[in-house]
């Protein structure tokens, strides 16, 4: 691919090549810079070692021009002083010398300088030795980068793996901070994209696409609202595709890909792409042009995304497959109470409503919704004459029913993808004031997500029917919540918890309407 000259770099960095010219002869440094400034390099003259080696500590020089004769230090104790520091491994060094002998020569050479070339200069062959010297940099400066991109996504993947937790794998939180490495912060990072482009094949057979770009230090992450393999025919499950975005040099679906960018008026001056049967990757718009050491680290990455998303694919096979348990287990309860099935369904949907308006994290809000439908499992073993019994249960019948909690908590068992199933079905009567069953805890030692089970629990069972039991309306329960009866009190619900449900009541007014049938 062609090189990037000093002129185009400038126009598109705004930083141009750094020569550091030192030496005593001050006439000889202005007539460096009458011949460098034009042809795009940044001259930097001094005629102090010492300014000259806190100048190379502190800025990224391509070259250094070196006079051999310099007054207290010369230019060869200098060179040698530059090539001890590590940073400046990179660093070339043309010294600039009267002296012509052979063995001034080679204590050049020996003190680490990368050309020796005489006074008066032939301005030709210095220029020449400077492009290729900054051409050279350049390259090194690209595969250094590369390296450390690819370094960048060992740490991040080991990181990731290292506390890596199959119930709280957050796949696309993982993606973003893959691409926020992937894609360039600021204008002077030559061998990153600006954009990246990700397009994934969801399970309905549409692509999903999202698209990152910096903008002042923070990663924005947008949504496109269109496919930009429209048209392309994908390669078969068992192949992929890495390809460049340069139309001299695309392939077909790359020409397809860059005539959809187009077709959207979105800019494309050059990327590269990986794409598969339900994975396409897209980075574009590098500053330098792009090569087979970009493809190298873009199969490197899409390697680690591939890997992850393959875990997310998994986890959430994992998640769907225990949420059909549940749901298997809620059939079976309304096989052995007719009244099971709306009521659960009601209780979950008011904990995630609960549990939503409480600020409780995402993730919490979906497993508390799908898990709070057990919280009455445990009647599977209450015998089916005291579940229909119209008259009010004796003594020996409240504590048979009472065992509901303990027998739920043993159904569901202690798997932890469960936990929080477990913990309501077994504290879902528990009252904040310590008068609840069956432990009778108090305060927080109750569970939060049996904390919200209670009230949406309550609050249903008085709104429907049961044998000996009338059915009451949502303003009636509200003012039994906020004022009491002679049975529930307002001290029965964590205070957090009760003033939820009132800033959300219309919500449980509404489910239990729509789930009414």
């Amino acid at each position: 691919m062609p090189v990037t000259s000093a002129n185009t770099l400038y126009s598109l960095t705004r930083q141009r090549p750094q020569i550091l010219c030192l030496d005593s002869d001050a006439p000889g440094l202005a007539l460096l810079d009458a011949i460098l400034s034009p042809r795009g390099y940044e001259v930097i003259r001094t005629g102090d070692s010492r300014e000259a080696l806190d100048i190379l500590k502190g800025q990224n020089v391509d070259v250094v021009l070196l006079g051999a004769i310099l007054p207290g230090m010369d230019g060869f104790a200098v060179c040698s002083l530059i090539r001890a520091e590590e940073q400046n491994r990179d660093v070339s060094v043309i010294m600039l010398s009267a002296l012509k002998s052979r063995e001034d020569m080679i204590r050049g050479v020996e003190a680490g300088a990368d050309d020796y070339l005489f006074k008066p200069l032939d301005h030709d062959i210095l220029l020449a030795r400077i492009s290729m010297l900054v051409k050279r940099k350049s390259e090194r400066d690209s595969i250094s980068q590369v390296y450390e991109n690819m370094s960048h996504l060992t740490t991040l993947s080991r990181r990731m793996a290292d506390g890596f937790n199959p119930l709280r794998f957050d796949f696309q939180a993982g993606m973003d901070s893959m691409v926020g490495g992937l894609v360039r912060k600021t204008a002077d990072v030559l061998e990153k994209p600006r954009t990246a482009m990700i397009g994934m094949l969801t399970d309905v057979n549409q692509w999903h696409w999202l698209h990152y770009e910096f903008a002042f230090q923070d990663l924005n992450k947008v949504r496109l609202d269109f496919n930009l393999l429209g048209g392309i025919i994908l390669p078969p499950a068992e192949k992929s595709l890495l390809f460049s975005l340069i139309d001299d040099q695309a392939t077909l679906e790359a020409k397809q890909i860059i005539g959809n960018f187009r077709t959207r008026n979105m800019s494309i001056d050059n990327g590269i792409g990986y794409l598969s049967h339900d994975l396409c990757v897209l980075a574009v718009n590098y500053i330098n042009d792009v090569g087979l050491r970009h493809l190298h680290l873009m199969e490197h990455w899409v390697v680690h995304i591939r890997l992850f998303h393959f875990l997310s694919l998994q986890i959430r096979e994992v998640k769907t497959g225990f949420d059909y348990v549940v749901h298997a287990l809620v059939r079976a309860g309304e096989a052995h109470d007719d009244e099971t099935g709306n009521h659960v369904y009601r209780v979950a949907d008011y904990c995630g409503v609960i549990a939503e308006r409480l600020g409780l994290k995402e993730d919490f809000v979906r497993t508390i919704t799908v898990q709070a439908l057990l919280h009455d499992i445990g009647k599977i073993y209450t015998p089916s004459h005291i579940l229909k019994k119209t008259e009010p249960l004796t003594a020996e019948e409240s504590v048979e029913m009472r065992k509901h909690t303990l027998w739920g908590a043993k159904i569901i068992g202690a798997h932890p993808r469960l936990h929080i199933a477990q913990s309501i079905a077994l504290n879902h009567h528990e009252r904040w004031d310590g008068s609840g069953y069956p432990r009778g805890l108090k305060g927080d030692a109750i569970p939060i997500e049996a904390r919200i089970a209670m009230i949406a629990d309550q609050y249903d069972t008085l709104r429907i029917a049961r044998p000996g039991k009338p059915a009451l309306d949502h303003a009636t329960v509200t003012r039994i919540f906020n004022h009491g009866d002679n049975k529930i009190k307002p001290q029965h619900f964590d205070p957090d918890v009760l003033k939820a449900y009132r800033e959300t009541a219309f919500l449980f007014e509404e489910i239990f309407e729509r789930r009414r049938g």
